[in-house]
């Protein structure tokens, strides 16, 4: 029964219920601030650089580089409302801004950009020789060296051939095999050298048939009827098969060209003759040029043949330093931007191509479905022992903890040790244990922060760039800012405090540092909570010395720092604080708590100092209680 008594006291109930009220409030206040990230990024300071010179793409100079920058960052692009765009003149210049901690990554386009564009949307060049071995014949009474035509046929502009053959013409089999040989050729049409003999035949009589006679009906003392002439084409075994086919297929139409031209004058000749064209002869007359295609016996080493046009890249450098909660998001971005830019360039080249009927191989078929591939390379690459670059923000979190469990064990502590010297009755001065919890505050904080230092860098490795001794020091001065200002606010409002700065330092700055999730990523008020919290400011510090080359030797009050601390207090949106930042914020935010401290232990002394007047006064005046006899 007394156990429900106890229970349902009020004394009981109260505390219970405030508490869980309390924590609902900071379950809200943290859930909101983590809840969507997605929805609240905005403005990573990310740089955008265009190396782009350009190329001739379809008779016109373009620079598609301009092109992906506007698509980028224009009011369509996905990332625009997300990314804060920087746009520094160089890679170079991005690399630096990086570097510093003041950009989360890059996207570059390289200077080669639209000449891979431009060489995609271009069928690719096939070098194939014409070898003219044609030795002539007499056509109508006339010498004439019909392969010398044919040559000329095949390599003008009028050509039925594709555009994209480039045509060298060789006097001779031996330079053409040479070619293909050594990969300079991919294939070669030889007009033999029999050529003008054979089509001369069917355009007159053979050598020794009665006049008048036609070619087909000369007896057969006189000769055999010709045969149709016949151009070869040699391949190369080096060259892809899809090439090779692509080249048969231009000579089938080159062959079917000559052939129809060739009909038409042997018939234009044996109509001026006044002959008829005999019967069974009308087959040859009609098609009196054939193909014939082999494989020249060369070596297989000189391929592949051709080259595969390569994708555009474009870059995109990432900053593992500044943590995966930073460096991912910026990845995902980046990468979808240009698998968006290269759906957009694949479907313009295939309008292209399709207008101008071009055949493209299989090979640059595929690259033509994914023109554009994502480089990504790091920037500022973190070694295996820095947590994914998330050790700065774990260094500066349990410096965080260990100040407030210091602040409070100094706090209680002191004010314990003064209330026995009190009843000694050595009166300690509030303003008297205000300094003794300062100098312990410091002690602590060069304690913990040498052990913190020795765990981290001594025992397990931790990655970084400057001197131990300089870690520690800053981490000295981050655990004695977060305990002085524990202590403060539990002189404040008591026991209360210490409660306070556990949501304020502790919860709330677990979400509003910049360590789990970019500040952009956050809900406005967190954001500008942010720039007021020694935690974040301790991250940024920690993460300058250990990734950055931060070195606190180079700070002093001449350079700008107080001016650059203040600003970026003033502007949350400036990402990364630094160092200088760092040092200038948790130095003042010391000074200040500190100086609050005593300001009030100074008002505790005065009213207590009134208050115990008070009541002595009152004593005094309150007459003897009578003696009771």
């Amino acid at each position: 029964m007394n156990t429900l008594r106890v229970i349902a006291s009020r004394k009981v109930l109260v505390p219970v219920v405030a508490a869980t009220a309390a924590l609902a409030v900071v379950f809200f206040a943290y859930l909101a601030a983590v809840v969507s990230p997605e929805k609240n990024l905005e403005g990573l300071p990310v740089a955008l650089v265009n190396d782009d010179r350009g190329a001739t793409l379809g008779g016109e100079r373009v620079s598609l580089g301009d092109r992906v920058v506007e698509n980028a960052s224009g009011p369509d692009s996905p990332a625009s409302e997300i990314v804060g765009w920087q746009r520094p003149g160089s890679r170079e210049a991005a690399l630096e801004g990086i570097g510093r901690g003041e950009l989360y990554g890059a996207i570059v386009i390289p200077s080669d950009y639209s000449e891979r564009i431009a060489a995609i949307a271009s069928p690719p060049e096939i070098p194939i020789a014409v070898v003219n071995e044609d030795e002539g014949a007499t056509l109508g009474g006339r010498p004439a060296n019909l392969g010398e035509e044919v040559t000329a046929r095949i390599t003008s502009p009028d050509s039925p051939a594709p555009s994209s053959i480039e045509w060298t013409k060789l006097g001779e089999r031996r330079a053409a095999l040479e070619g293909l040989e050594n990969g300079r050729l991919y294939a070669a049409i030889v007009v033999p050298a029999g050529y003008s003999e054979q089509v001369a035949g069917m355009a007159g009589p053979p050598p020794g048939a009665p006049t008048g006679v036609p070619p087909a009906a000369a007896p057969p003392s006189a000769g055999q009827a010709p045969e149709p002439a016949e151009l070869e084409l040699l391949t190369s075994p080096a060259v892809r098969p899809s090439t090779t086919a692509q080249i048969e297929g231009a000579f089938t139409g080159i062959v079917g060209g000559i052939s129809g031209a060739t009909s038409e004058r042997i018939l234009n000749g044996i109509s001026q003759q006044g002959m008829p064209v005999p019967p069974g002869a009308a087959p040859v007359i009609s098609d009196p040029v054939r193909g014939s295609v082999s494989e020249a016996g060369v070596s297989e080493q000189a391929g592949p043949l051709p080259k595969t046009p390569r994708p555009a890249q474009i870059q995109i450098l990432t900053n593992p330093s500044a943590g995966q909660a930073a460096s991912g998001p910026v990845e995902n971005i980046s990468a979808g931007l240009v698998s968006a830019v290269s759906r957009a360039t694949s479907e313009r080249l295939s309008e292209t191509a399709g207008e101008r009927g071009a055949a493209l191989p299989p090979e640059v078929a595929a690259v033509l479905g994914d023109p554009v591939r994502a480089e990504v390379a790091e920037a500022q690459p973190v070694g295996e022992d820095s947590g994914n670059g998330q050790s700065p923000f774990f260094l500066a979190f349990l410096a965080n903890l260990a100040a407030l469990m210091g602040g409070a064990a100094i706090f209680f502590s002191a004010r314990t040790a003064a209330d026995d010297l009190s009843a000694r009755g050595r009166r300690v001065s509030q303003a008297g244990i205000w300094t003794a919890r300062l100098l312990l505050g410091l002690l602590y904080a060069v304690l913990v922060a040498a052990v913190e230092t020795w765990v981290a860098f001594g025992l397990l490795g931790v990655e970084h760039e400057a001197g131990v001794a300089q870690v520690w020091i800053f981490l000295a001065l981050a655990v004695a800012t977060t305990a002085c200002l524990t202590m403060l606010l539990a002189s404040l409002f008591g026991t209360a405090g210490i409660g306070i700065s556990a949501v304020l330092n502790v919860l709330l700055g677990l979400v509003s540092s910049g360590g789990t999730s970019p500040l952009q990523a956050l809900p406005g008020f967190y954001q500008a909570y942010a720039d007021w919290l020694p935690v974040r400011y301790s991250m940024d510090g920690l993460r300058s010395l250990l990734f950055y080359g931060g070195d606190l030797a180079s700070l002093s009050p001449g350079t700008g720092g107080a001016r650059d601390a203040f600003s970026s207090i003033a502007d949350a949106a400036t990402g990364f604080s630094g160092l200088q930042s760092a040092v200038w914020f948790l130095g003042a935010c010391l000074v200040a708590t500190a100086l609050l401290g005593y300001a009030v232990s100074v008002l505790k002394d005065l009213f207590g100092d009134r208050r115990k007047g008070a009541k002595k006064e009152q004593e005094t005046r309150e007459p003897a209680a009578p003696a009771v006899g």
